[in-house]
């Protein structure tokens, strides 16, 4: 009996298999988020920063943490998803169908590093966030934006308005991954 559980550690061992924690999450204390890549406005970086301060037990150090979480930004798209039928000025519906909904979504590819060997502990990972809104979509007869002399419109303002509500799902959503188990 004794010979065959030696034999089963010298099996197991010789695999590489380790008993132990590895590379668990609890074993380190402190954080640096670099600027996150292609975040032309730090908004991004700064709603990961915050959700890290607030919802994690590691420490955010601006440099000089134990962990390095790279995150760089692959896609940024928007997708109409909902639409109506325009109305002529006398309020007859036209043949006409104009968006009224949009959804924006984001992609991002995640890596946590152990900073002082640059070894990877998780990731490479997509993560993706989007968010829906609703916007109004003003037309005329040669079906051209009527604000399009360098105003804003209706639609511009919706969407800089989602703009925080998105940075903070995918911000959850890298936290989670960062501080869940793995």
């Amino acid at each position: 009996m004794n010979f065959l559980i030696l034999i089963a550690l010298l099996f197991l061992t010789s695999c590489g298999y380790q008993f132990g924690t590895g590379s668990h999450i609890s074993t380190y204390r402190t954080i640096s988020i670099p600027y996150v890549q292609d975040d032309w406005d730090g908004s991004l970086t700064a709603a990961i920063v915050k959700q890290m301060a607030q919802s994690s037990n590691l420490i955010y150090r601006e440099t000089g943490g134990s962990l390095t979480l790279k995150v760089r930004i692959l896609d940024y798209y928007d997708e109409n998803i909902g639409f109506r039928y325009d109305r002529k000025k006398n309020g007859e519906l036209r043949h006409i169908i104009i968006p009224d909904e949009t959804r924006t979504t984001i992609d991002v590819e995640v890596i946590l590093m152990e900073a002082a060997t640059g070894r990877s502990l998780a990731g490479p990972t997509r993560i993706s966030a989007s968010v829906e809104y609703d916007h109004d979509y003003y037309s005329n007869r040669d079906a051209i934006n009527i604000f399009s002399l360098g105003q804003l419109t209706d639609i511009d303002e919706a969407y800089d308005a989602a703009q925080k509500p998105l940075n903070q799902r995918l911000a959850e959503k890298i936290v989670a991954y960062v501080t869940d188990d793995w």
